[in-house]
């Protein structure tokens, strides 16, 4: 790119070069008055600034067609020194776009480069290039899908095309030097999917044999996306793990431009002086503004990595979770000493404690309530999403009403999005729509969700409280309705005590829900700490029974296990599966979640602690009990099985104690309503012999399959990770 005499060629009094492709006689006459050319009556400015971008017709070979010219500024003199050597922009341009096009990579075509010096002053330079109709940038795709559409699957989508579209040009040899997302144009195709991926402000590229892993640094640094997605980018571009020097110089060279971004307005107070900041910067939402729904996976998206989520965090979300861990501490650990005690010792019917969750989506519904049909009496669950439209909010009422007018007892959450933070007004416009139309056929109504978790859009208290003040307004009106919250998930109840502390006093939950998880520790007997699922289910309540802001009623209202081998359908997978070895991944076997779904129901419902358990939910391919197949159709999973079994076993029995066993194994003794007993037992191993201690029958496993004789021996039972059912004679 340095031969800068090669092709040149005057044309009046500028010098040049013109396309083959697109010379023409009267191409020569119009570029000879160019300037001229700028300000006729049809030319369309584009981009306004030093640099313009003005869209004209023009005369080429093949008739009238509609290009580009880029008008270069005037520069300082030292800056017309150098380009005297190295070339100018336009002329720099007019090489890579040369190369970029001989090399089938995208860029709009070039047409001519124009430029005229004077005393080894720059006084003119253009660059033309056919213009390229019904084109976007990856900036304005990007702003438009985070402000109006932010769904995952086209964030993946986009990212890929681009990733792939750079590799592709790296490959090629050509370094661009100024990868902004404003300088990658591409073409969108329906309303998912993107093509004709184009690089334009080519004048700082460099054309090489071999682009080195340093300069692919550099061009990467200049995409920006949230933290976490550029994370997937990357090891979207690289298409496996990536290069530890690569990321080392990314970081390096991202964090110089910060600062060469950061310092914009000192090195040039005279251009950017008085430009309003909102035109100046780009229109991006705030960080912690942007809020991304992955349908795949069933919930909102991670977009920063921790450290960068850490920044955005007030002080005052850890300051209030350590002021009311003081707080209650001790009454809630003495609480949490006389539940566990108490374990197990009374009896519990279990009749309405085990429910599903539903999707609510108008394309299953149908086939939801022929699985519910199968399932026997469960009660139901069904959310209503902020973020979706009026119409499936309206499906979804429509839809608690008829499971109710079939006998179900149907319980609902309102769940929030960030936008759902930022208008409180809008959410309770929302919450008032849907009560309007539920309210009197509903058990519960669960208000927010994973408030701890701030890809859900909450980031601190205040904003917790914001959330809650529009649905006090709303209490008057549904007197009878029962509110639960304040919906933590996981082990982190030092949040719970703090959400609750900020808890509007006109706002009282009938029973404290908690999302919470065996997460990343396999079957729920399994300790984080000191705490099985057992421990945490009692602290759990005893929070609930020492608040002034609940009743004595725990709800866990979500939990499940991701599913080994559903990829971006999973919890754990999305948005994207990642080259190399996952670490520490929680996803299980179909046998294994059916086999702890029992085990987790027992464990909650018997000990006395969870008024009810929720299970999401009933059909998902990444962790529900049945499977929706992309593409093809519904797979009942073990799980599914397994829980048909238990209704119509147990569904409507009385549980009466647990009994004394070994070390490992477990057996709770049911009775029904016509005095029929039996026990469910397992052991945590892979296989123990246990004594029952009393006469046997019949022996099936979780699935209903008669399994006694292949268990049964010596007054033995031979126990495994499965639940069996055995008969007391």
């Amino acid at each position: 790119m340095k031969d800068v005499a090669s092709g040149d060629i005057s044309i009046g009094g500028y010098r040049g070069s013109i396309s083959p492709d697109h010379e023409s006689g009267e191409l020569i006459a119009w570029a000879q008055s160019i300037a001229s050319v700028l300000s006729s009556p049809g030319a369309k400015v584009l981009a306004e600034g030093r640099n313009q971008n003005v869209l004209v017709d023009a005369p080429c070979k093949s008739g009238n067609q509609p290009v580009v010219i880029k008008s270069f500024g005037r520069q300082p003199g030292v800056r017309d020194m150098v380009n005297r050597f190295r070339g100018s922009k336009a002329r720099r341009t007019w090489l890579a776009a040369s190369h970029l096009c001989g090399a089938g990579i995208g860029t709009p075509r070039p047409v001519c480069f124009l430029e005229k010096w004077s005393g080894g002053r720059l006084l003119e330079s253009y660059f033309v290039s056919e213009y390229c109709e019904d084109t976007s940038s990856l900036k304005d795709e990007l702003i438009r899908l985070f402000r109006h559409d932010p769904e995952c699957a086209k964030f993946m989508t986009i990212m890929q095309v681009v990733a792939d579209a750079i590799r592709t040009m790296h490959d090629a040899g050509f370094a661009h030097n100024d990868l902004g997302n404003q300088n990658i144009l591409l073409n969108r195709v329906g309303n998912s999917d993107w093509e004709n991926v184009r690089f334009i402000d080519l004048n700082r590229g460099r054309c090489s044999e071999d682009v080195t892993i340093r300069q692919r640094a550099r061009d990467i640094s200049r995409i920006y996306l949230p933290s976490d997605l550029l994370r997937v980018f990357i090891e979207m571009y690289w298409r496996d793990v990536p290069p530890e020097a690569f990321l080392r110089m990314e970081s390096f060279y991202r964090r110089r431009y910060a600062l060469h971004a950061a310092t914009r307005e000192i090195r040039h107070p005279v251009r950017y002086r008085g430009i309003p900041r909102e035109l100046e910067d780009s229109v991006y939402p705030a960080g912690k503004d942007m809020w991304i729904w992955d349908d795949r996976s069933g919930q909102a998206l991670v977009t920063m990595v921790s450290k960068d989520r850490r920044r955005f965090y007030p002080f005052s979300r850890h300051l209030g979770q350590l002021v009311s861990t003081v707080r209650h501490i001790f009454p809630v650990w003495r609480a949490y000493r006389d539940l566990l005690a108490d374990c197990y010792r009374e009896h519990v019917g279990i009749a309405d404690r085990v429910a599903v969750a539903i999707s609510g989506r108008e394309e299953l519904f149908h086939h939801e309530l022929e699985l519910l049909e199968e399932l026997g009496p469960v009660p139901v669950h069904l959310r209503f999403y902020y973020h979706e439209d009026r119409a499936a909010w309206e499906f979804s009422a429509n839809a608690v009403r008829q499971l109710s007018e079939e006998g179900r007892k149907v319980s609902i959450s309102l769940v929030q999005s960030r936008s759902a933070v930022l208008d409180p007004v809008g959410w309770g416009a929302f919450a008032s729509y849907v009560l309007d139309r539920v309210a009197e056929t509903v058990d519960w109504v669960e208000v927010g969700h994973a408030v701890n978790r701030v890809k859900w859009g909450i980031w601190g208290f205040d904003e917790y409280r914001r959330l809650l003040n529009p649905i006090c307004d709303l209490r008057a009106s549904y007197p009878a309705l029962r509110f639960t919250g304040p919906a933590v998930i996981d082990f982190e109840y030092h949040f719970a005590l703090a959400a609750l502390d900020r808890q509007p006093e006109a706002l009282h939950y009938g029973a404290m829900s908690h999302h919470l998880y065996v997460d990343r520790r396999g079957a729920p007997e399994n300790h984080q700490g000191q705490f099985s699922s057992l421990e945490k289910f009692a602290l759990a309540r005893a929070i609930a029974r020492t608040s002034e802001k609940s009743d004595d009623h725990l709800v866990v209202s979500e939990v499940n296990w991701p599913l080994k081998g559903t990829g971006v359908f999973s919890p754990v997978g999305a948005p994207y599966e990642s080259p190399g070895e996952r670490e520490n991944d929680p996803s299980v076997s179909e046998d294994e979640y059916a086999d702890y779904m029992l085990r987790y129901i027992l464990i909650a419902i018997c000990s006395g602690m969870v008024e009810r358990v929720v299970w999401w939910q009933l059909v998902a391919h990444g962790y529900g009990i049945v499977d929706d197949v992309p593409g093809d159709h519904l797979r009942k999973r073990p799980a599914f099985h397994a829980l048909k079994v238990f209704m119509a076993r147990a569904g409507n029995t009385i549980f009466q104690e647990k009994l004394g066993t070994p070390g490992g194994l477990h057996a709770f003794r049911f009775e029904g309503a016509g005095g029929g007993r039996f026990c469910i037992a397992y052991s945590e191993g892979s296989g123990d012999d246990w004594r029952p201690g009393f006469k046997t029958g019949r022996i099936t496993d979780a699935l209903g399959e008669d399994v006694g004789s292949d268990r049964a021996q010596g007054g033995t039972i031979r126990l495994t990770g499965r639940p069996v059912y055995v008969e007391i004679v």
